[in-house]
């Protein structure tokens, strides 16, 4: 109950806010028409003549509150049910080696939404230099029955250049025809003889399969999806989220350090 009337203080204090707003738009010719009863009269008015304005204001609020409530208790749900996942040499990666956060992310090379989260991860790294470890693996959809682009990718990883061919593939995430995928490694100056011998190596086909099955048995359905030191992230979120929970983790690796000396 007491939440409740908090929520309809709150709402009340928005609807003020933006009633506030529009007088503001309205005006007045001089200083002696702004009394309290003229002021009374213009927001009765305005609500009057505007009741869209007020309903839309007021459902904006608690659709607002709606959202942050799911984020919260995603939030709290990912710390309380953290997941364990292994990572071997075979995945690329990044940031300091025994870095004390490790980022797993599970992607596809054709989605769009992985593509904003890939600028996000590379801030998140640039932010955290010597803190955060990111560690690639592919989900591509099982309708994506040879997975060019994420064969392609493992296939630069073997010449050493995985995140450069990464980055070229999220440039365009529609260009995974042949064509493109042997430009983008002309581009890089790598062996195409090579390049399309290990494409076609029996290994790489496994991984992608092993790495797919992994996604599902964490439940991930769709990619984007990220393991943060056990903390699980499954799909769009801002920089920010990403960076409080980072936070949070490093904040829990002081304190046990504390503890164990």
């Amino acid at each position: 109950m007491r939440d409740k009337r908090e929520s309809v203080r709150n709402a009340k204090t928005y609807v003020f806010f933006c009633i506030s707003i529009l007088i503001s738009f309205i005006g007045f010719g001089n200083a002696e028409e702004c009394n309290v009863g003229r002021l009374k009269e213009i927001v009765k008015e305005t609500i009057k003549e505007n009741p869209e304005l007020i309903y839309n204001a007021v459902n904006r609020y608690v659709s607002e509150k709606r959202v942050e409530a799911q984020i919260l208790k995603e939030f709290e749900e990912g710390f309380n049910k953290r997941v364990k996942e292994s990572i071997s040499d075979r995945n690329p990666s990044k940031g300091p080696l025994n870095a004390p956060i490790t980022i797993i992310e599970y992607m596809d090379f054709q989605c769009p939404v992985c593509s904003e989260m890939a600028k996000i991860m590379d801030e998140i790294i640039e932010f955290y230099p010597e803190k955060v470890g990111l560690v690639f693996k592919n989900n591509p959809p099982k309708y994506h029955a040879r997975a060019l682009a994420a064969t392609a990718a493992l296939a630069a990883h073997k010449q050493g250049r995985f995140w450069e061919y990464h980055d070229l593939l999220f440039q365009s995430v529609t260009g995974s025809h042949e064509r493109v995928l042997i430009k983008y490694a002309n581009d890089l100056g790598l062996d195409i003889e090579q390049f399309n011998k290990d494409r076609n190596l029996e290994e790489i086909a496994r991984q992608i399969e092993s790495e797919q099955a992994r996604a599902t048995k964490q439940g991930f359905t769709d990619s984007p999806a990220f393991i943060i030191n056990g903390v699980v992230v499954n799909g769009l979120y801002p920089m920010k989220y990403f960076t409080t929970i980072i936070d949070y983790l490093l904040a829990e690796e002081r304190e046990s350090e504390q503890v164990s000396r």
